[in-house]
């Protein structure tokens, strides 16, 4: 299996201005292609840093993406130093320029010579035109300078929605055919709510003993997700692990796959329902986990058929059961101090249709910072489980 790793460049993602969600990005698809990303790393807009960060990486993997720094301005020589490091002199490209004016020209506008530093391109290396961009991205196949092992350097520029429209248009059938089928894995996912990561690998662990599978654990607040590698040239012998590992964590399963619980009431929203949140318990984090994913799925509230509207005492008064058109979903989240928990409550039409206590879970106590995301996270769920939004 090809061996992978990602390159972040900017001093805005080593300086915490920027989060680098472009590594995880490209890694999570790279993975679905075969490759078997090793590395991320983040360096800022230095010369030699960079330059020492390509020939250490080069070192290790036979594929390496490197995103950012493909810019007009004076920070952003990503190019220069692909070209320097790989002894790949650069050359002028025209079709860049010619794609750079007419990106400007859709904008009414004229490109300045500066904008010429983003069509060179390292000698040999293959250009991605960039259809959401003016820098186009490029892919050398050169070597490893110092071993002289076969090696693909992918540059991308930094915004994600660039490197989704590159990638979608160069790159993806290109790794593919890299990668036998054989030689791929799947990648299956359980994502548990209110229990512990060592309990979850004991019995996770106790299913898996004597099988070939890579297995790892990621816990995220207040999840743990559970993830199981299975090379497909297995993928019969899995078959018989994959519903053991179902029933082992089926006390706290709440998601399998990339399945986000949140999802189910954007789409009721977006597709025309009318939603009204009233939000007392999670101290905000659930309005900040729905303009999250909004941001991830790219979600314009303008796009939205529907309405989503939150509120709490202190974003605007409660809206009383009067106010409710029938085609109004109406939902509360309240704390129940007296018993230490908390009530959800979901009227339809001004009817109540669900009331439920939720309980805090150990980790994650009432009253806490914990509590509360817990709170948002198990709430999510069960207005999926009892099917609201169905």
């Amino acid at each position: 299996m090809k061996k992978a790793a990602t390159l972040a460049v900017g001093t805005e993602v080593v300086d915490g201005q920027i989060t680098d969600r472009n590594s995880a990005w490209i890694s999570d698809r790279a993975v679905a292609l075969g490759l078997q990303v090793t590395e991320h790393r983040a360096v800022p807009d230095d010369r030699e840093a960079i330059a020492l960060a390509l020939l250490d990486l080069a070192q290790h993997v036979d594929v390496l993406f490197v995103t950012g720094g493909l810019g007009p301005t004076s920070d952003d020589f990503t190019r220069d130093l692909i070209s320097q490091v790989f002894s790949a002199p650069l050359a002028y490209d025209p079709g860049s320029w010619s794609h750079i004016e007419t990106r400007f020209a859709q904008m009414g506008r004229t490109p300045r010579e500066i904008q010429k530093q983003q069509c060179y391109f390292p000698k040999g290396a293959e250009v991605l035109t960039n259809p959401a961009g003016t820098a186009n991205a490029f892919w050398l196949r050169t070597q490893d300078p110092k071993s002289k092992r076969a090696l693909d350097v992918i540059a991308l520029p930094g915004p994600p929605l660039e490197i989704a429209v590159v990638w979608e248009k160069h790159i993806k059938e290109k790794l593919e055919a890299m990668t036998p089928d054989s030689e791929r894995e799947d990648l299956h996912l359980w994502r548990t709510l209110g229990v512990g990561e060592s309990d979850v690998a004991e019995r996770v662990e106790a299913v898996i003993k004597g099988t070939p599978f890579r297995v790892g654990y990621r816990a995220h607040l207040p999840y743990i997700e559970t993830k199981l590698w299975v090379p497909r040239a297995q993928a019969i012998a899995a078959e018989n692990i994959l519903p053991k590992i179902d029933d082992a964590l089926s006390q706290w399963l709440v998601a399998k796959g990339k399945a986000d619980l949140l999802d189910p009431l954007l789409l009721a929203s977006f597709a025309g329902q009318d939603i009204r949140i009233r939000d007392e318990a999670t101290g905000g984090y659930l309005q900040m986990r729905i303009f999250e994913r909004m941001r991830e799925l790219k979600l314009e509230p303008s796009e939205s058929k529907g309405s989503l509207n939150i509120e709490s005492e202190l974003l605007r008064p409660v809206v009383h059961d009067s106010a409710l058109g029938t085609s109004v979903i109406a939902i509360a989240i309240e704390p129940d101090a007296a018993a230490q928990n908390w009530k959800l409550t979901v009227k339809k039409a001004g009817e109540t249709t669900l009331s439920l206590d939720v309980q805090p879970y150990s980790l994650y106590n009432f009253g806490s910072e914990r509590g509360r995301k817990y709170l948002t996270e198990r709430v999510f769920h069960m207005l999926g489980v009892h099917g609201v939004f169905a």
